[in-house]
């Protein structure tokens, strides 16, 4: 059969074959094209051939299109096609990351509460854009209604753990505690169903079930918080952000020594902005101690950075707190 195949140009019966097995796959993407007026096949073979970060942003220009069209069950058949990506989560995480930050914002303007459930109940979406682009200052917008629903739609234990925990920590800063209790209490009954819990969530998760004890009157310490080997930025991520939001300067001397990052830990322009979130909470720490030039010096910097659209609004917040503290 190799000879064969060598005679017709292949360099072995496989290779033949495959090429075959290609030409009957364009034979079937082009007749569902031809009846059904749809190219989700042809992306479905394209992740499954080549799951990276061209195929997905590939996918995700396709969804931006199919948006601005109002092509809503397009839109719901490319996020399906993502499925092999999202099952592969942790392999994929830069990719998925980068891919949130191009489709979020224009998922997030859509307010019909039946297309989002169908987002939620059909697709991976909320593994790929809801828990990828998190604007935590905008629980009452958009972004906002769609945890909403995710909490009314989803029984995925993974999903209500990081919903109830962006409202715990909202009602807190609020000041609201009897709702902050609630959900605190909610996103940790969820989180104990998990074997394993993304770093940015379990320390989220952690910094709740902490402040819990008190509210703000409860101690912190580095003592308090496990972060997973290797995985320091993530997990004080959002224990950094707290920390500022809540207006707590004790925290922050406590916790900054644990970050215990470097910026050569950092892969991707998202990291690097986790990192400098840190940073800021570190600047927070040092009011009182580092000159007060020194640190506006920093902060102008930071004001100045290119943030990505979900860390924009919190990264300005804690950089004004920063400058009261300061004053």
């Amino acid at each position: 059969m190799d000879i064969l195949a060598l005679y017709v140009g292949y360099p072995s019966i496989n290779a033949f074959i495959e090429e075959l097995r290609s030409q009957a796959d364009l034979s079937i993407y082009l007749k569902a094209n031809e009846e059904n007026k749809t190219d989700h096949y042809l992306f479905e073979k394209l992740i499954l051939k080549s799951p990276n970060l061209e195929s997905i942003m590939v996918v995700g220009a396709c969804i931006r299109e199919a948006l601005f069209k109002n092509e809503i069950e397009r839109v719901i058949n490319l996020l399906r096609a993502l499925e092999p990506m999202a099952k592969n989560h942790q392999g994929h995480i830069n990719a998925l990351m980068l891919f949130a930050q191009y489709v979020a914002p224009v998922l997030y303007k859509i307010q019909d509460e039946s297309i989002v459930r169908r987002f939620i109940e059909d697709t991976p979406y909320v593994r790929i854009v809801l828990c990828q682009f998190v604007p935590i200052m905008e629980l009452n917008g958009g972004f906002g209604n769609h945890i909403k629903w995710m909490l009314q739609y989803s029984s995925n234990h993974e999903h209500l753990a990081f919903g109830y925990s962006l409202l715990g920590s909202s009602s807190w800063r609020n000041n609201d505690e009897e709702e902050a209790r609630k959900h605190t209490r909610l996103a940790i009954e969820n989180s104990t169903q998990l074997s394993n819990i993304h770093p940015i969530l379990r320390g989220r998760i952690d910094f709740l079930g902490k402040i819990a004890e008190e509210g703000t009157k409860t101690e912190l310490t580095a003592s308090d918080f496990s972060p997973p080997a290797n995985q320091h930025l993530l997990y004080f991520h959002p224990i950094a952000t707290e920390v500022v939001l809540h207006r707590q300067k004790k925290w922050s001397q406590s916790l900054c020594k644990s970050f215990n990052s470097n910026n050569q830990d950092v892969n991707n322009w998202i990291e690097r902005s986790f990192f400098a979130l840190q940073e800021i909470t570190c600047l927070f720490s040092k009011c009182g101690e580092w000159t007060e030039v020194n640190i506006r010096e920093q902060l102008q910097e930071k004001k100045t950075a290119d943030w990505p659209q979900d860390h924009r609004k919190v990264a300005h917040e804690m950089i004004r707190i920063v400058e009261e503290e300061l004053a």
